[in-house]
């Protein structure tokens, strides 16, 4: 399996990565609990690889990355460096930058450490109202008990693989990478100065202000699909992709 290695604090960090398709390059981040096989399962890469190169990244304390226990191993910095060294063991130096879900909050810190290395920002099901600490009582108690608690606010888990992907997940580790350091997304919206793609179901409870952070930034488009949650939004990659398509193309076309 393809892996980066990087120091921090003396301590090795290791940092899956798969590589799927030919084009302009995007990486993606995905979402809290999930991993990165996620995104074959759930259609991205047979709807976007033809056209682009899709770079799906374990973040740090998920999948097949390194899983520590304790909050101090989980700075904001060097989580976003852990893409980075994925990005220059490729070779790649700008790329188009996904987050889904509570990712989506990183793609605020890429723009203030990193803007020359990004050509937009593509925020999907955004979950910026995530604050570390708010995750679920349950996730102390057990993986199945965070389940449980997922499925009460978003709905069953239908697909089977997205079970096996919340029961793979290290307690401890994702109990300390929802309890470090943390920050609020207001104060870097001012480092977004690409364009922007905001991405949401209809049922998003959030959208009054995912509205509001759309004009907000220098460049957006924001786009809503009609009955779909937070959930469906993340889930279904077969109506998520043509927006992204058409959001980059758009950007060629410029």
């Amino acid at each position: 399996m393809p892996y980066v290695t990087r120091k921090e604090n003396s301590k090795d960090v290791k940092i899956y990565y798969e590589v799927h398709g030919q084009g302009q390059p995007i990486v993606f981040h995905h979402g809290n609990g999930n991993r990165s096989s996620d995104w074959r399962h759930l259609g991205y890469v047979d709807a976007l690889q033809d056209e682009y190169q899709l770079i799906f990244i374990d973040l740090r304390g998920y999948g097949h990355s390194s899983k520590f226990h304790e909050v101090d191993d989980y700075p904001l910095k060097g989580r976003i460096d852990d893409t980075m060294s994925v990005l220059n063991e490729l070779g790649i130096e700008q790329a188009h930058c996904l987050g889904g879900s509570f990712s989506t909050s990183f793609l605020f810190l890429f723009a203030k450490y990193y803007p020359e290395r990004f050509k937009s920002y593509i925020f999907l099901t955004p979950g910026i109202l995530f604050t570390q600490g708010s995750a679920p009582d349950a996730l102390k108690i057990s993986i199945e008990a965070y389940i449980e608690a997922l499925e009460e606010k978003y709905g069953k888990f239908e697909m089977p693989f997205l079970r096996e992907t919340f029961l793979a997940n290290d307690n401890k580790a994702l109990l300390a990478a929802n309890t470090g350091e943390w920050f609020d997304y207001h104060d870097y919206i001012k480092y977004i100065n690409k364009p922007s793609l905001i991405y949401t179901g209809e049922l998003e409870p959030i959208n009054a202000e995912l509205k509001q952070l759309a004009t907000q930034l220098p460049d957006c488009d924001y786009v809503e699909i009609p009955e779909f949650g937070h959930a469906e939004a993340y889930w279904r990659g077969d109506v998520a992709a043509p927006f992204i398509k058409q959001f980059i193309r758009g950007l060629n076309e410029n």
